[in-house]
């Protein structure tokens, strides 16, 4: 069955480039805008003072460094070429990119339609499209305040020309926290970079605006955390589940929340929390949120195989696991599960490979259905603690994608290590594993 999905011309744009930038993998928009002039000028308006400022034939839109910006999905902050920056892609995982460049996606450039036999492939390019208009809108809210003229709020024009800093009468301080991606349809995903780097919040107490947005309504709910709790805990990214009305951030972390209204009444203004305004420092935290593992795609992919050829294939194709043999494995190239062990029986088992156990929790393979049922292998010790500590916050709503199976080499005989998680009883066995 054929499925026809209209995209918004930058995803269209951004789609079109991708499958040119596997070795080039970009960061951030300027590494976009870098690739779109270098693969396809013809889409790619320019001026004189400007070289990236309009794309594709639209007039009325502003850059396109902006656009990108409102297209693409925070998934981490790291450290490359000793400078920290974002890390960006289409949707939180490769699907869509892999999806293109596997000729799964086909685009039409004449009606910037993108075309598919693939179910799951229509469901990701539609919620795309979609993240895209909640973005775009959500950061025009001047044009939120002009429709809503009784709103409680206004712009601090004069302390924040280009940041949208809001205050209050009695001058409380807001800053409108950024919509990142629908994590499942209860779940919205907030990218908290924004607020934390960057001088303002220690010269006012800006407090952390959330704008819930549904499918119908990108302004449907206000809600407000005290700066206090962000500032002593620094999460980069912050989830509201709008079944449960519950704030959670990606270390596990509950927050307490108000109401706008009741934020009005009850929190702190532009002087107050001076202890945890002093006591921050943006040069610290970001050397605590940037994941160093996240590297380029191709070569995360060879690293991690190598580490995981050496160390616990000790370079051969086979071994014994649960009295089943392995005798072949495959390396995925689909930007899912790492790689596919093949047993005699002829079964399959996924297996995904990280540096580190929080890498699995701080790449979100935890909330894709792909990583489901999949074993871990990571380059630490077996430390049964740290595993709990790591994953426990996430069981009761994403228990099915928590891997049960994890395998390791011994950090001092080097030796193949595999235990088995029963996460209802928070107990463990070892597997048996042998050459």
């Amino acid at each position: 069955m054929k499925f026809a999905i209209d995209l918004p011309k930058i995803l269209y744009l951004a789609l079109f480039i991708s499958k040119f930038a596997k070795e080039a993998k970009y960061y951030n928009t300027n590494d976009l805008i870098k690739i779109a002039h270098e693969i396809k000028p013809e889409l790619v308006r320019t001026r004189k003072d400007k070289k990236d400022y309009k794309f594709l034939d639209d007039t009325n839109l502003g850059g396109l460094r902006g656009n990108f910006s409102t297209l693409v999905t925070l998934r981490g902050y790291i450290k490359k070429n000793n400078k920290y920056t974002c890390y960006y892609g289409i949707g939180k995982t490769d699907r869509l990119f892999n999806a293109f460049k596997k000729g799964e996606i086909i685009l039409d450039a004449e009606k910037y339609c993108a075309y598919t036999n693939n179910i799951e492939l229509k469901k990701l390019l539609e919620k795309e499209a979609k993240n895209f208009s909640i973005r775009e809108d959500q950061a025009h809210i001047k044009k939120f305040l002009e429709k809503n003229k009784d709103f409680k709020l206004v712009r601090d024009n004069t302390n924040f020309k280009k940041i949208a800093v809001l205050k209050s009468k009695d001058d409380k301080y807001f800053l409108r926290i950024l919509f990142n991606t629908f994590t499942s349809d209860d779940v919205v995903e907030f990218n908290m970079l924004d607020y934390l780097k960057g001088p303002k919040i220690k010269q006012f107490n800006i407090h952390p605006l959330f704008a819930i947005p549904s499918y119908d309504n990108y302004w449907e709910e206000f809600y407000v955390i005290d700066s206090k709790e962000i500032l002593t805990k620094t999460p980069l990214f912050m989830c509201f589940d709008k079944k449960a009305k519950k704030f959670y951030d990606n270390k596990g972390n509950v927050y307490p929340y108000l109401t706008l209204d009741e934020s009005l009444e009850k929190i702190s203004g532009q002087n107050g929390n001076i202890e945890e305004r002093l006591a921050y420092d943006w040069k610290t935290v970001r050397t605590q949120i940037a994941d160093d593992s996240i590297v380029q795609k191709s070569e995360t992919e060879q690293e991690e195989f190598l580490v995981f050829l050496k160390n616990f294939l000790d370079w051969k194709r086979t071994f014994f696991i649960y009295d089943k043999k392995v005798v072949d494995y495959e390396v995925s190239s689909s930007g899912g599960v790492d790689v596919t062990l093949k047993f005699s029986g002829g079964t399959t088992q996924k297996l995904e490979l990280e540096h580190k156990w929080k890498n699995y929790i701080l790449h979100n393979h935890y909330k894709d259905p792909v990583w489901k049922d999949a074993w871990l292998y990571a380059d630490e010790k077996w430390d049964f603690d740290n595993i709990k500590k790591i994953f426990s916050p996430y069981l009761t709503e994403y228990g099915d994608n928590i891997p049960k199976v994890f395998l390791c080499a011994n950090d001092t005989t080097k030796e193949k290590e595999a235990y088995e998680v029963d996460w209802k009883n928070l107990t463990y066995s070892k597997i048996d594993i042998k050459d």
